[in-house]
């Protein structure tokens, strides 16, 4: 079974920096303060998958993901988040050994795809990831509110 290596995050809701987190093969969680990003990085994770409901990821439209300046800082003009897939057991129907998913969305709203750094269509990314039976909207993450709906 494909599990996620990392996530690398930046210009994307409250992660203006480039921002990088390494995950286990076994079970991970998220803690912090409220308001330290826990939601932002599931979100991340959604996005990068191809969730296409900005609603779903706590914003009016897509282009409100991108990092706006907060107080002090100055606004991103696209945000990016790359989800690193280990493909040692070949889940996946490419010879690589990690995949690398990728999505940007600019400050039109459009978004641009990639696997292993080539564009691809949101189309394209969705049947690669059926391929190794990974689905944005699966039972596999829990999103803030989801608790309340069990």
């Amino acid at each position: 079974m494909t599990h996620v290596q990392k996530l690398f995050i930046k210009g994307f809701k409250s992660f203006a920096k480039p921002t990088e987190l390494v995950f286990g093969k076994n079970f991970n969680c998220c803690i912090g303060a409220n308001g330290s990003g826990k939601s932002n990085v599931c979100d991340a994770l959604t996005f990068v998958l191809g969730k296409t409901s900005a609603k779903s990821m706590r914003a009016e439209k897509s282009a409100n993901l991108i990092f706006n300046g907060g107080k002090k800082g100055s606004p991103m003009k696209e945000a990016e988040v790359s989800i690193y897939f280990s493909n040692e057991s070949n889940e996946f129907p490419l010879s690589e050994k990690s995949i690398k998913v990728s999505r940007i969305v600019k400050s039109s709203g459009n978004s641009v795809y990639k696997i292993n750094e080539k564009v691809r269509t949101r189309q394209q990314v969705i049947d690669l990831l059926n391929a190794a039976r990974i689905d944005p909207d699966g039972h596999n993450i829990v999103l803030q509110g989801d608790i309340v709906k069990f």
